[in-house]
């Protein structure tokens, strides 16, 4: 069965260029998403922050992260991405370096604001720029498919950066990775003529529409929560489980390469059915590898648990922002999506750092867990209420 109301084609749709340009910001605005836990375990070694401090710090940037999302939401219909790209690259790049030789603790929350608000309009950006294309699931994918060959060589690299340098040579690093990805930045439009458009109502009998904003906004709060509330402890937990930071970034390397596999298979499933019906049972799976990764009950069972959350990530979060991306072309509801997914980790995050004080995060586990589970309720009750896997996408 088919939409009764077609998405109308946006004006200027994405050139192939250009997402040269929106590949390089999704490296950088995720930067600190798939690299942060070695900036956490640096600066827990070098200054001794508790783990709740350490939370405490990644709060701050994850606020300022969501608070960027929401301020730019409104004008999504005719920002100028390379302009916002290049302003909050240069953002990144200062905070990062100042990072690395900052020994105050307020300087260092000060720090997280300012790249925050950076990471956050660099993701405003590439969610922007995929709702303007015509599969914005497949996008994603696509674009994600360039970050993880990234991110398999910085997590490589970035031990060895820590080894020379420490702390200095993490957040070095960090800095230097996103002012090599400046240039690129450049093949953006600075076009800013993207009429704003309704959302696309896709309906099966015309009399409701098959998605419903709250419910999308719902599904990804829950999601997000329970798939990364340990996240930020990653290497710390790995540590724990008798991973040397080595073999910590080896681990990271293969995740990524997994996570590659993932983008190749949900690029070509696109936005079709198939994808849909396919992420209850991924959600699920991260919930019982949540339990697995904050639990280091021996090297193998983090190692496993630890590839399959960060793996089924790059398919389950592309498929949810996908569909935010078809309600609203201009992007709006999907830099929401993501504002309200830095919102919910800044939420868990300080609780995971709280609970783990002890070196122990069993309790974060279930409660990652739990919300994982509640995303995987709301996304059948979606199915179910609506009928979205009956419908064409």
């Amino acid at each position: 069965m088919t939409s009764t109301n077609k998405p109308c084609a946006l004006e200027g749709n994405v050139g192939r260029w250009e997402w040269v340009g929106i590949s390089a910001a999704d490296c950088a605005a995720h930067s600190m998403n798939s690299l942060g836990p070695f900036a956490v375990s640096a600066l827990m070694a070098d200054l001794h922050l508790n783990t709740f401090q350490a939370g405490v710090w990644s709060t701050f940037e994850m606020l300022a992260y969501a608070g960027a999302m929401f301020g730019i939401s409104p004008w999504a219909a005719r920002l100028r991405l390379r302009r916002v790209a290049l302003v909050a690259g240069v953002m990144v790049v200062i905070a990062q370096g100042a990072s690395a030789i900052m020994t105050s603790y307020a300087g260092l929350l000060a720090l997280r604001l300012l790249a925050g608000s950076g990471l956050g309009m660099l993701n405003a950006v590439v969610n922007i720029g995929s709702a303007r294309s015509r599969s914005p699931t497949r996008s994603l994918s696509l674009v994600m498919i360039v970050q993880t060959a990234v991110f398999t060589t910085s997590s490589l690299l970035l031990p060895q950066a820590a080894a020379f340098g420490g702390r200095t040579g993490v957040f070095g690093f960090l800095a230097l990775l996103v002012m090599l990805l400046l240039p690129l930045m450049r093949f953006m439009t600075s076009r800013s003529d993207i009429l704003p458009s309704r959302p696309v109502p896709v309906t099966q009998s015309g009399e409701r529409s098959c998605h419903h904003p709250r419910f999308i906004i719902a599904v990804v709060v829950f999601y997000t929560s329970g798939s990364l509330a340990i996240w930020p402890f990653s290497a710390y937990v790995g540590h724990v489980a008798g991973l040397t930071d080595t073999a910590f970034g080896w681990l990271a390397a293969i995740a990524n390469i997994g996570g590659l596999a993932v983008c190749i298979a949900g690029s070509l499933l696109g936005d079709g059915r198939i994808a849909f019906r396919l992420l209850v049972p991924a959600i699920f799976l991260t919930a019982l590898a949540c339990v697995g990764q904050a639990v280091p009950w021996n090297i193998l069972a983090f190692c496993a648990a630890f590839l399959i959350n960060y793996a089924l990530w790059f398919f389950i979060y592309p498929n949810l922002i996908g569909i935010a991306c078809r309600m609203d072309p201009t992007g709006r509801l999907a830099t929401l999506c993501s504002g309200a997914w830095m919102i919910s980790q800044a939420s868990v995050t300080p609780l995971s750092g709280l609970l783990g004080r002890n070196g122990h995060f069993f309790d974060v586990g279930l409660v990652s867990m739990g919300n994982c589970l509640v995303a995987a309720l709301l996304v059948t009750c979606l199915d179910v209420t609506y009928g979205v896997s009956s419908v064409k996408l």
